[in-house]
């Protein structure tokens, strides 16, 4: 489910990178989809018209983990291109699925507490988002 800002809820959602899976314990998981505009419009016009260029978007995820691993960290370095999928229903016979080749543009990690620590990271689509069902 996602609520109106776009951002996941719910005990669902799945989102693995490289094969990482990342929903363990999750706290966001917000997905932004553009389309790129060029103006059209010509010296004598009085309102300005567009026409359409590139798609193009991308994800950013904050969850909980483990202070002691470190293989999460370390898969999400920046400039790191890999797959990206993700299912804001779950991974059930025909949830919706999205997978989309992307790359890491920024990591955060906060101070370890009771063992555990907050990792957020970014992405940003290199391609397009092939929807379809688990």
């Amino acid at each position: 489910m996602t609520n109106s800002s776009g951002g996941a809820t719910g005990s669902a959602y799945y989102i693995v990178w490289e094969s990482k899976i990342l929903s363990v314990d999750y706290r966001t998981a917000d997905t932004d989809e553009e389309m790129g505009t060029v103006d059209q419009s010509a010296g004598a016009d009085t309102d300005r018209t567009f026409l359409t260029t590139l798609k193009g978007g991308g994800k950013t995820y904050t969850g909980k983990h483990d202070a002691g691993d470190t293989t999460l960290w370390f898969a999400i370095k920046p400039g790191t291109e890999g797959t990206l999928e993700w299912g804001e229903e779950g991974t059930t016979a025909t949830c919706p699925k999205h997978t989309v080749n992307a790359i890491v543009t920024n990591r955060h990690k906060g101070a370890a507490y009771d063992g555990l620590v907050v990792i957020s990271a970014s992405w940003i689509y290199s391609g397009a988002v092939t929807d379809g069902t688990y």
